[in-house]
C-alpha cells in the first residue's frame, strides 16, 4: 500500500498564501489600499500557526498521523482555553445581575437570618455594638434575598446594593442608614454607641416590615 505523503508545514503555508493571493479572492476590488490588509491577515495567520509548525517540527521522527494528532489536540485545548477566558470575562462583566431561581430559598436554608439576628443581640448585650450592627445588616440583606428569591452577586459592595434599591424608598432609607453607619463606625474612626445600635435595630425592623408588605402584595 502506497504511503500517503503529507505536505510539510512550509508547503502548507506557501500554498495558503498562494490561494489567498489568487484572483478568486478579488481582495483588491473596490479599494486600492487592500494590499496592507492582505499582508496583515497573512502575518496574523502566520503568527497563529507558528507555534503549531514549531510543535510539528519538534515531533519529527514520530509517525505523521501521531504528529498531526498532537498538533490537533493542542489546537483544541487552546480553543477551549480561549473560550473559557472569554466566558469568564463576559460573566464577570454581567455579574451585577442577580440570579433568579425558584429553588433558591430551599438551598439557603443553612443560612438563617434568625441566626444573624441572634448573634446581633448577643453582640449588643456584651457592648460590641458595631458588630451587632453588621450582623443586623447581614440579616436584612439575607431576608431581602429570600423574599425576592434573588441571590446578590458575590463581592457586591454596599454602595452597589444601595443603587439596586434606589427605586424603593422604604428600603432605601433603612439600607442607607446601615451603610452609612458601617462606613463611619466600622471603616472610620468613630465609635458605635448603644443609640447607634438602637437606630439600626429600628431600620432592620422597617426592612422586615417592608418585606412583609411585599409578600402580602404578592399574595393578594
Amino acid at each position: 500500500m502506497d504511503q500517503v505523503l503529507i505536505p510539510s508545514p512550509e508547503q502548507l503555508r506557501d500554498k495558503a498564501a498562494e490561494i489567498v493571493a489568487g484572483p478568486d479572492y478579488r481582495l483588491n476590488q473596490g479599494t486600492s489600499d487592500s494590499g496592507w490588509m492582505l499582508a496583515l491577515i497573512l502575518e496574523i495567520l502566520e503568527w497563529i500557526l507558528a507555534p503549531f509548525f514549531w510543535l510539528f517540527r519538534l515531533t519529527e521522527g514520530l509517525p505523521d498521523f501521531l504528529r498531526w494528532l498532537i498538533v490537533f489536540g493542542c489546537a483544541v485545548i487552546l480553543i477551549l482555553l480561549i473560550v473559557h477566558i472569554v466566558y469568564t470575562f463576559v460573566s464577570a462583566i454581567r455579574g451585577e445581575k442577580r440570579i433568579r431561581d425558584p429553588g433558591f430559598g430551599a438551598r439557603r436554608t443553612t443560612i438563617d437570618p434568625h441566626e444573624f439576628e441572634r448573634l446581633a443581640r448577643e453582640a449588643g448585650t456584651r457592648g460590641d455594638y458595631i458588630t451587632a450592627v453588621r450582623f443586623l445588616f447581614r440579616a436584612s440583606i439575607l431576608r431581602l434575598e429570600l423574599a425576592e428569591k434573588k441571590a446578590n452577586r458575590p463581592g457586591m459592595t454596599n454602595r452597589e446594593l444601595i443603587r439596586r434599591y434606589r427605586d424603593r424608598p422604604k428600603l432605601l432609607a433603612s439600607l442607607m442608614q446601615f451603610v452609612e453607619m458601617i462606613d463611619r463606625k466600622w471603616y472610620g474612626d468613630e465609635s458605635c454607641s448603644v443609640a447607634d445600635y438602637s437606630s439600626c435595630e429600628a431600620a432592620h425592623g422597617d426592612i422586615c416590615l417592608a418585606i412583609e408588605e411585599f409578600d402580602h402584595a404578592l399574595g393578594a
